[in-house]
């Protein structure tokens, strides 16, 4: 019997195409069957801070470092420093939630197995032992 083939969780129509570059990577870096409908929203969200965190950066990188002797230039500066770090905690903090950071997807035979090889906890010489 052949196995049964997949889909993959399409791309919404009205994302931005940036937003769909975003989603193409993730759904195609995981297994067919890791996203469904249901996830939709989130990874739509993730999409977007994603995007949203690489246009703060493109401003940051051509922000005049001549303009943080201002005022005003050293408020923006913040500012999109603020940005920055709001779209990355929300991009990361639906990465964890959609299971996709590099801890989540470690398979846990081989952190086990990883776990295993690693050399046996030695006792302090002021701990007692265990009773």
């Amino acid at each position: 019997m052949a196995p049964v083939a997949h889909a993959r969780l399409p791309a919404p129509t009205h994302i931005s195409d940036a937003e769909r570059a975003v989603w193409l990577q993730v759904v195609n870096d995981q297994p067919a069957t890791a996203f469904s409908a249901t996830h939709a929203p989130l990874l739509e969200l993730y999409c977007r801070h994603v995007v949203n965190a690489r246009v703060i950066a493109e401003e940051l990188l051509a922000f005049e470092r001549s303009w943080l002797a201002d005022e005003d230039g050293l408020k923006r500066y913040d500012r999109l420093l603020a940005m920055s770090e709001r779209e990355g905690r929300a991009a990361s903090s639906l990465a964890t939630r959609l299971r996709i950071t590099r801890q989540a997807v470690d398979h846990p035979e081989t952190v086990a197995r990883e776990l295993r090889n690693q050399p046996a906890k030695q006792r302090k010489p002021w701990e007692l032992p265990a009773s």
